[in-house]
């Protein structure tokens, strides 16, 4: 059994870890209002509305900067 220490920029969970994601995506100016972010497996992915493409991918590209994300999917749309 391995009781190494978790690294400390590595979040404990997904749930935690989606919690990081919407922080930083709050911090960016970006605002996590009608986005929804979930975590699985450290996979984060986003759902929502927002006003276009170019938010779209920097929304993505901020969530994938977070310590421990170890991939985005983007299902965020465009209105």
């Amino acid at each position: 059994m391995n009781n190494a220490p978790a690294k400390a920029d590595h979040p404990a969970n997904d749930a935690l870890l989606a919690q990081r994601v919407r922080g930083a995506l709050g911090r960016s100016g970006r605002g996590t209002s009608g986005i929804n972010v979930s975590s699985c497996s450290f996979v984060i992915t986003l759902h929502g509305s927002v006003g276009s493409v170019e938010e779209r991918e920097e929304i993505g590209k901020v969530a994938g900067t977070v310590p421990g994300v170890e991939g985005v999917t983007n299902k965020l749309r465009v209105t």
